[in-house]
């Protein structure tokens, strides 16, 4: 077996892991990495060796970082399956086709604004017909359904709880002397007792390899039953100043949980029916497709269906156009807007906050984890002074974050559920996690009892005899 990773190494953005037995080349994820606009453009370019040979995709779940450059491949020239579940399928076809278009549009911006003659255009990474492309090389697969890739060569989805239909693999082989052999790939695990969608399911019993994420190593988040009250306070503050609340959020998973508990304050008379704006292209689409698929939810939402109006379709204004989210920039509270992306390094929350940031009554409110070297992490640190498109902003507003929304486990939930995977020989590979955490992840994994530790750099590769 022969392991090289090729994104989300040392840091959280990019996923991409390539895994090599008997002859088969499967790759785990092919994610957009999010930072720094000329280093994000290098990387989101790149191709890992041999990716475009590659015999499948697995792809765990639908959010930017973990499918966002599987058009690339495909423009590229890779034509194999790509494996998920059809949640995972419906929301990745808005997520690509709303990145196309996001392309566009910064793309024609940025062109339109560069005043030297000598310098090249900036184009987007892919099309709208790459996005389509890609699509069609999706299989749908059940949760627990056995997949053969090749012979004695397998792999399983499991629910990891994230966000709808998000998935963790358990891939299978036998190796040429008849040996069993096993390795799970966590993706992006989610937190206990969230609303929605149902815990991580856990694994059976101990494999021989692991590549977890480590996004939250070495951190704790509040308790989840933390995370109204935080968000209501928000809300109320901007309520009695007569203010905007700008909440940067992608809009997959992270905003359809916003909503649920804004449906619930307005519900109870906790706060007035107030403006409600998803301001994202695919927000609407987004939450259509929450509404498709119930057997995914909890029993808490699963039982809520007829009773709520679980995602505002029918209160919340989505914003599609441009021209309608500069209407939005109209209003100056008390109104909730939610845009993406949760970067803050591009989407329309980027034209929001040139309004409300040097405006002192109104907030930004983070509701989950920020990379290193993004605006939305500057801001989130305390930065007084931004750039946005090449002009700076003095920061004036109020700046909160709410961590426990966070859709990614904590240190200790990892360890939780890690925890049945792991066995006197099991190797595990730390990725998906800022230097710092994956570090911290991997001494409390040694602590817990593992034996065999890697936090692996970028294009770095591992081979398994």
């Amino acid at each position: 077996m022969r392991l090289v990773f090729a994104g989300a190494d040392r840091t959280v953005t990019g996923s991409c892991h390539i895994v090599e037995v008997n002859g088969v080349r499967i790759v785990l994820d092919m994610g957009m990495y999010h930072g720094p606009r000329q280093q994000a453009q290098a990387l989101n370019r790149w191709l890992p060796p041999g990716v475009l040979s590659a015999d499948a995709v697995i792809l765990s779940h639908s959010h930017l970082d973990h499918c966002g450059k599987l058009p690339v491949v495909v423009r590229a020239g890779f034509s194999g399956p790509i494996y998920c579940t059809e949640p995972t399928a419906a929301m990745t076809r808005i997520v690509l086709h709303d990145a196309a278009h996001i392309q566009q549009e910064d793309s024609e911006y940025l062109n339109r604004r560069q005043t030297d003659p000598g310098q090249p255009g900036i184009e987007p990474l892919y099309s709208p017909d790459d996005v389509e492309r890609t699509l069609r090389l999706m299989r749908r697969v059940r949760y627990g359904q056995r997949v053969e890739i090749a012979p004695k060569t397998h792999f399983t989805l499991f629910d990891a709880g994230h966000i709808l239909g998000s998935s963790w693999v358990l891939l299978e082989w036998e190796e040429a002397s008849g040996t069993p052999r096993s390795l799970m790939y966590t993706a992006d695990v989610g937190r206990y007792s969230t609303p929605i969608i149902r815990d991580p399911q856990p694994v059976e019993r101990p494999v021989d390899y692991v590549i977890t994420e480590s996004t939250y190593g070495a951190r704790q988040h509040a308790p989840m039953n933390s995370v109204a009250p935080q968000l209501l306070d928000a809300v109320r503050r901007c309520i009695q100043r007569r203010s905007r609340l700008l909440i940067p959020a992608f809009a997959v998973g992270r905003t359809q949980s916003v909503l649920w508990y804004l449906q619930r304050f307005i519900q109870n008379g906790d706060i007035p029916d107030i403006p409600l704006y998803v301001d994202s292209p695919m927000g609407s689409e987004v939450s259509d497709v929450h509404s498709r698929f119930p057997e995914y939810y909890d029993e808490e939402t699963a039982g809520a269906i007829g009773k709520h109006d679980l995602f505002g379709t029918s209160r919340v204004n989505f914003v599609r156009t441009r021209q309608e989210s500069k209407h939005v920039n109209s209003d100056h509270g008390p109104c909730v807007i939610i845009a993406s992306s949760g970067t803050c390094e591009f989407g329309r929350i980027l034209h929001h906050l040139k309004v409300s940031l040097e405006r002192s009554q109104d907030m930004v409110l983070f509701v989950g984890f920020t990379p290193a070297n993004t605006l939305g992490r500057r801001l989130q640190d305390g930065q007084k002074r931004v750039r946005i498109y090449g002009r700076w902003y003095d920061v004036a507003c109020e700046v909160r974050t709410i961590h426990g929304l966070s859709a990614h486990a904590d240190g200790d939930e990892l360890l939780r559920f890690l925890a049945p995977a792991t066995g006197p020989h099991t190797v595990f590979h730390v990725v998906h996690g800022e230097a710092e955490q994956a570090d911290a992840l991997a001494e409390r994994l040694r602590a817990a009892g593992a034996r065999q530790i890697v936090v692996p750099a970028m294009e770095s590769a591992v081979t398994a005899w």
